[in-house]
């Protein structure tokens, strides 16, 4: 199967469909041509932020829009994030791969003082509940906005065509939009980053559906290589 009768349909925000797609194998790159049309813009919103003792990061987005570190403790999921506070001057330090796990060692740890989970106005997971449930001084505040946003012409043009498309989608939000999104009839191999956005999407008519061991990076390129090898086999 030629190279343009693939197509790897990017639908993160911008700047995460260029970075994802710059750590693909070339073989992924050289089978596939990219088409990026992302589902959701980041728009940083202007809010009071409380002062805190740590910061409690689920997403590189909210440590990006979150006020400046000081050089305070951050509570990050995943490597990703960890690695993007760090570089912005928190101590940052890796407590889990996904909201659940973050909460379940925050929780063991009992960290003293005040906790501030900076996000995005739509998560998922409850962290702040959870957190002051176990008798931890915990607060919630938005940072930045998800605005979905409608397929590009180009996007609608290969979902409609008859050439297989692989589409990697990284939320559970933007599984869901994208599942009221999508009309056509060309073959979709769809890579979900957790059971939670597989859900979103599964009603969505697919050839596979394939969901990441661990919601990072690492692991939705594995995906989108075994969706490759799925339609190179078919």
């Amino acid at each position: 199967m030629s190279r343009h009768r693939i197509t790897l349909l990017m639908t993160r925000p911008e700047a995460g469909s260029h970075g994802f797609v710059a750590a693909l194998p070339d073989a992924v790159t050289q089978s596939c041509e990219v088409v990026i049309s992302p589902l959701i813009r980041i728009e940083p919103l202007t809010v009071d932020t409380p002062d805190c003792d740590a910061a409690v990061f689920t997403s590189a987005h909210g440590v990006a829009h979150a006020p400046q570190a000081l050089g305070r403790r951050a509570f990050c999921v995943g490597n990703a994030t960890t690695d993007a506070a760090a570089k912005a001057g928190w101590q940052a330090q890796h407590s889990g791969q996904d909201a659940e796990t973050l909460v379940a060692a925050l929780i063991a740890a009992q960290p003293q003082g005040r906790l501030v989970h900076f996000s995005g106005t739509h998560t998922r997971g409850d962290v702040v509940g959870h957190l002051r449930a176990a008798g931890l001084t915990a607060d919630s505040v938005a940072v930045y906005d998800q605005v979905l946003l409608p397929l590009t012409e180009a996007a609608q043009n290969r979902l409609n065509g008859t050439n297989p498309v692989i589409v990697p989608l990284f939320s559970s939000r933007s599984a869901l939009h994208f599942s009221q999104s999508t009309v056509g009839a060309a073959p979709l191999y769809l890579g979900a980053i957790s059971a939670a956005a597989a859900a979103n999407c599964a009603d969505v008519d697919h050839v596979a559906l394939q969901i990441a061991r661990n919601p990072n990076r690492v692991s939705m390129i594995e995906v989108v290589q075994i969706l490759l090898a799925q339609v190179l086999s078919a």
